[in-house]
């Protein structure tokens, strides 16, 4: 990359991001959520965003032109991938300034996120001297060398830590969980030095703290859901080593984790060592990803998952939702599936997926059978069309609304409160006894992929 890249690149940045929008989206979340005290709103807040964004699922949802770099190969593709994270990063880091209310403009805004990615590279003492130079720094026009020098220091940093090596495109998708943690503490950082106005080393340094742990917690079960399936070879075990090392944890952590090659962690080894609930659920939500985004999701992974989440006091219906909600995000975002080499892993879920819910409705058959007799509604709707008779639309999206409601009830089944859940019914109809599966409805159902049922 060109010397003044990352100046470029962030300039480019600031001068597309509408302080305005951004405002009004703020508004919109702390409306929604009164209840919530300042500092937990700001949290929540951040954990908002990442997710409009994609980068939740390591994914960001980039402009057309990103997207079309999913024709090229090698270093084009991973470095379309790297700018995409890094762009809604540095959006994110803006947000965050207008949400404490410390709105900059121009080039002053693109110093401000330079002290905030230096921090992020655990360059302290570069962003102190960044810092240092903001008020020599213009809102327009031209700007010291010496801002640009140091610009160069961190744009040559930030490509070494962007874990491009071992990204989906090799099959080891830590890459996705760490570019979400390194987003999440991108955040954390810009609330600190926006907040406080200056670079405090104590605050960032609980903050690097933090981004520490969820990177320990997450290469433990991660690793460990891999040698749960299989062995690694000498390819793989390069890959997990260099992730390790890119991760920047501290000298002592990385010794543990490489002896963890040889002697994996057990999901209660790694249950135990989570400490709240924030980090169970990110945990979690995390080893899904790694266990479907590459379309091999076999029994062996999916006992370690299970017992993972039992140990983290998560439902399995809990644990079926998180699963669909990742599927859910690919779906709905189907451009970068090419981008991000994850259609495998959707198809994957497709195919998998229907044996798994029958098995589900079938064991949770008698309680199902007991709620629809209880709805006389639903069950007088049931009685009509097993005589033949036919619904009108409205009494057919009433039963549909109904059907749904029951399996919403059940925890187990918590994959049809998705939306788009409706589609999904036909599993439940070839199931249920004769006497009430309703033939007409069920099967104008199928042919219209539930579309009617809202």
């Amino acid at each position: 990359m060109k010397k003044d890249w990352l100046y470029n690149f962030l300039s480019s940045c600031v001068g597309a991001f509408r302080d305005e929008e951004s405002g009004a989206r703020v508004d919109d979340f702390k409306l929604n959520h009164l209840d919530l005290p300042r500092d937990e709103l700001i949290r929540w807040w951040i954990e908002f965003r990442l997710r409009q964004t994609g980068i939740v699922y390591g994914t960001p949802l980039a402009s057309e032109e990103t997207i079309a770099f999913h024709t090229s190969k090698g270093y084009a593709q991973r470095r379309a991938v790297f700018l995409a994270i890094l762009g809604a990063e540095a959006e994110l880091a803006m947000e965050v300034g207008c949400a404490v209310s410390h709105c900059t403009v121009g080039n002053i805004r693109v110093g401000e996120l330079l002290v905030c990615f230096a921090l992020l590279c655990r360059e302290l003492e570069l962003a102190e001297k960044i810092h240092e130079l903001i008020p020599l720094v213009p809102a327009d026009g031209s700007v010291p060398k010496k801002l640009l020098r140091y610009a160069a220091k961190v744009g040559r940093v930030l490509p070494r830590r962007a874990y491009l090596f071992g990204n989906p495109l090799i099959g080891l998708p830590i890459h996705n969980s760490f570019n979400y943690v390194d987003a999440k503490t991108l955040g954390r950082i810009a609330v600190v030095y926006y907040e406080r106005g200056h670079v405090d080393r104590r605050a960032i340094g609980r903050v690097l703290a933090y981004d520490d742990r969820e990177k320990e917690h997450l290469l433990r079960a991660m690793v460990g859901l891999t040698l749960a399936d299989r062995p690694l070879g000498v390819g793989s075990l390069r890959v997990v080593r260099r992730q390790i090392r890119s991760a920047g944890l501290p000298r002592k952590t990385r010794k543990a984790l490489r002896r963890m090659l040889k002697q994996p962690a057990s999901p209660k080894a790694v249950a135990d060592a989570v400490g709240n609930d924030r980090v169970r659920n990110f945990l979690l939500e995390q080893v899904i990803l790694g266990a479907t985004l590459d379309g091999h999701f076999s029994e062996r992974e999916r006992g370690y998952v299970g017992d993972l989440a039992g140990r983290l006091g998560v439902s399995p219906g809990d644990l079926a939702r998180l699963e669909a909600e990742v599927v859910a995000f690919y779906e709905t975002h189907k451009a970068y599936l090419d981008l991000f080499m994850v259609g495998t892993a959707v198809r994957s879920y497709r195919q998998r997926m229907p044996e798994q819910l029958k098995q589900t409705l079938r064991e949770n058959l008698g309680l199902i059978t007991k709620e629809i007799k209880a709805k006389k509604g639903l069950a007088d709707l049931l009685y009509r069309t097993s005589l033949g008779e036919e619904l009108t639309k409205e009494e057919r999206k009433k039963m549909g609304r109904q059907f749904l409601d029951i399996l919403r009830s059940i925890p187990s089944l918590a994959i049809f409160s998705i939306p788009g859940g409706a589609i999904l019914l036909p599993l439940l109809f070839t199931i249920l006894p004769r006497g009430l599966k309703p033939r007409a409805f069920a099967e104008a159902t199928k042919k219209e992929g539930g579309r009617e049922i809202i």
